[in-house]
């Protein structure tokens, strides 16, 4: 068989694949990896919002990281123009959380995926610079618990390709209506702190560091400390399930003044507003708090170990694998060590 070879061909045969090796070799920006939990991605998000002068724009599932907030709203407050939609199953209607970011400034969509799907992008833009996408999920779970991935470029292409998406997103009719209103800023709530004296790992007795009567209003308080209602509701109360449930009456309803440190912070958009706490600094959770939605700020400022003072409304007592339950929580302020005087 006589085989034919046509020389214009062949060179543009030649030429593309010239061409198409440049373009595949040829590097128009930098491109890095990296994975959590072995790396702290969380803090690469913190750095990049931080660096921002301009815009940032955010497509992201969930959004659970009290640092990751205040660092948005932080970036707001100096001037940064923030757009982000969210997988609208992650918000809810009405959502504290949306709530509180519209307040400080930041304009929040919710979007829906098709028949029943959801939103899943995991991506930011920080100034049309630089671009972090993976499966972080802004959450306080990923940078602790579990493997996670992100990219990040400065590539001007690839930034364009998800600039474009976010436009899209961003557009779509489907977000739910009650996000579409304008961002209403207002003055930033400023968290208070109480200055204690106290030997390390100590929490003082709200005794030892009164707080003014005007923070009680006129609301019934009654003065019992957690292990004295465990010597009645506790494992090792000898009173029986109905006994116990005729003296709950004598406490439920009426309100507490303690000060406990933060075991565990709610992750989800559901209990945003509760805390576990205990009355021993690293010891194991004794009650659940559901604070007041106005407490959403500071609630996002603070972290796992901190000390808190509050008061609370009885709600529930301890049972089988259940712990106190206390609701309408005021947080009076987080308690700031210091050393003894001499």
């Amino acid at each position: 068989m006589l085989l034919t070879i046509n020389p214009p061909r062949l060179r543009h045969f030649f030429l593309k694949v010239f061409v198409s090796c440049l373009i595949s070799t040829t590097s128009y920006g930098e491109m890095n990896v990296t994975f959590s939990p072995d790396s702290d991605i969380q803090k690469l998000l913190i750095d990049s919002i931080a660096g921002c002068s301009s815009h940032i724009d955010l497509a992201i599932s969930n959004l659970g990281s009290g640092e990751l907030i205040q660092t948005l709203t932080d970036a707001r407050g100096r001037g940064v123009e923030i757009r982000m939609v969210i997988d609208y199953q992650s918000t809810r209607p009405k959502s504290p959380l949306v709530t509180h970011l519209k307040e400080e400034g930041l304009q929040v969509r919710a979007l829906k995926g098709k028949a029943g799907g959801q939103m899943n992008n995991n991506f930011a833009i920080f100034d049309d610079k630089l671009l972090i996408t993976g499966t972080y999920d802004w959450t306080n779970q990923a940078p602790k618990y579990s493997y996670e991935d992100v990219v990040i470029t400065d590539d001007p292409s690839i930034i364009d390709l998800y600039r474009r998406e976010f436009e899209r997103l961003h557009a779509a009719e489907d977000h739910l209506a009650w996000t579409d209103s304008e961002p209403r800023p207002t003055k930033r709530t400023v968290e208070p702190e109480v200055q204690i004296r106290a030997p390390k790992g100590k929490i003082p007795s709200p005794k030892d560091m009164p707080f003014p009567e005007s923070a009680r209003g006129d609301r019934e308080f009654i003065d019992v400390t957690i292990d004295e209602l465990d010597a009645l509701f506790g494992p090792q109360s000898t009173l029986s399930n109905k006994e116990k449930d005729a003296r709950w009456q004598q406490y439920e309803g009426k309100y507490i003044q303690w000060n406990n440190a933060i075991i565990h912070k709610g992750l989800s958009h559901f209990d945003f507003y509760k805390l576990r706490l205990s009355s021993e600094i690293g010891g194991e959770a004794e009650v659940v708090v559901t604070f007041k939605p106005e407490h959403q700020p500071l609630l996002s400022l603070l972290r796992e170990g901190d000390v808190i003072a509050y008061t609370a409304r009885l709600d529930k007592r301890k049972g089988l694998g259940m712990l106190y339950r206390l609701d309408d929580g005021d947080i009076l302020g987080r308690l700031i060590k210091k050393a003894p005087e001499q």
